[in-house]
């Protein structure tokens, strides 16, 4: 199976990212071992910056959808992976062709998202439940926008490298103590 590590970045001028409108500014995964949540792999970062948004939309696609042989080849794990889905379906059918009438990523692509555990974490509060309120992440992606439309690209780097690092660490202790929580779940 080909568990990776999977998050975009995105430009939106607006309050609200919308996919139709916004551009994907970026897109990193890295192969990972879902049993400890450790890297498998080198960290790849695609960057509009450097090209177009076109082409690393195109280059993901062509690495992990077009030839994909099972559902099984590419399965991302991330913090809220919806967001993800919804610029990578309409990307995807604006960039690559694909009609995606009867495909659905939320509903045809396994994967695990960790969001529904730090929603339990922040007590059932969506306001505070981000990856940085239980990491050592020290700053939601709010900053990207200006660091963007400043051409501070190397900070937008170094923020992808620290929310990666962030969450594969949170990751590796969810899989530490998993067994020890589904004990103390199934003894209740």
């Amino acid at each position: 199976m080909g568990e990776y590590y999977f998050d975009i970045e995105v430009y939106s001028p607006g309050r609200r990212p919308d996919p139709k409108k916004d551009k994907v500014i970026s897109i990193q995964y890295q192969k990972i071992d879902m049993r400890t949540g450790k890297p498998r792999g080198d960290l790849v970062i695609l960057k509009e910056w450097e090209s177009s948004e076109k082409e690393i939309i195109t280059k993901f696609y062509e690495r992990f959808f077009k030839k994909r042989r099972s559902v099984w080849d590419f399965i991302p794990v991330g913090n809220n992976l919806n967001f993800e889905f919804e610029f990578l379906q309409e990307k995807f059918k604006k960039f690559c062709s694909v009609d995606f009438t009867s495909f659905d990523f939320h509903y045809n692509t396994p994967h695990f998202d960790i969001k529904a555990l730090l929603l339990i974490l922040n007590n059932g509060e969506f306001k505070g439940s981000g990856l940085h309120n239980f990491t050592g992440k020290t700053t939601s992606g709010v900053v990207i926008r200006d660091y963007y439309e400043s051409k501070e690209y190397d900070k937008i780097e170094k923020y992808i490298v620290e929310e990666t690092e962030a969450f594969l660490v949170f990751l590796q202790k969810i899989m530490e103590h998993s067994s020890k929580w589904l004990k103390d779940v199934v003894d209740v």
